[in-house]
């Protein structure tokens, strides 16, 4: 029976120590050997440790450059906005300046008939063939005005798009 109280490791010497850990019984030598193996199995994971900071400290490091690419983004965003109020705007004078000029040329053709309109009166020398151009003239006017009205001629494409 004096052998089960031998150390697990040599078998020779008494076992006087059991670690707590893994509950094995050594002698003070194999003892002492084991306790130098679990430190430097520590040590080991001290390193594993060092090297584990030393990625997050970099990864810490490209989140800068994380915040360099989201400024570049933040500026594609404000210089696209830029671009498409630009766009807007330039729809906007050029559907301005499209309703305006034929609103001025409705305007225009207005006037000359109203003078003839006037002259006719004054002078009272009209035939019926004028009177039916006069007609045309004013329901010409009129169907030009409406459209004006209406703008069918113009088209906004505003078609949303995922590309830009």
């Amino acid at each position: 029976m004096a052998t089960s109280n031998r150390c697990s490791i040599c078998r020779k010497r008494t076992g006087t120590s059991i670690c707590p850990g893994c509950k094995v019984l050594f002698c003070n030598e194999d003892f002492n050997s084991h306790r130098e193996l679990l430190l430097n199995e520590l040590y080991g994971l001290t390193v594993d440790r060092n090297e584990l900071q030393a990625k997050i400290n970099e990864a810490a490091s490209n989140k800068k450059s994380a915040n360099q690419f989201l400024e570049q983004i933040d500026e594609w965003q404000r210089k696209t906005i830029e671009k498409v109020k630009e766009a807007a705007d330039l729809a906007r004078q050029q559907v301005s300046k499209i309703m305006n000029f034929k609103l001025e040329e409705i305007t225009e053709q207005f006037q000359t008939l109203s003078q003839e309109l006037k002259e006719l009166q004054e002078t009272k020398d009209f035939v019926e063939q004028d009177l039916t151009r006069l007609k045309e003239e004013i329901r010409r006017l009129n169907e030009d005005l409406e459209q004006v009205a209406q703008s069918p001629a113009i088209k906004l494409n505003t078609k949303q798009s995922d590309q830009i």
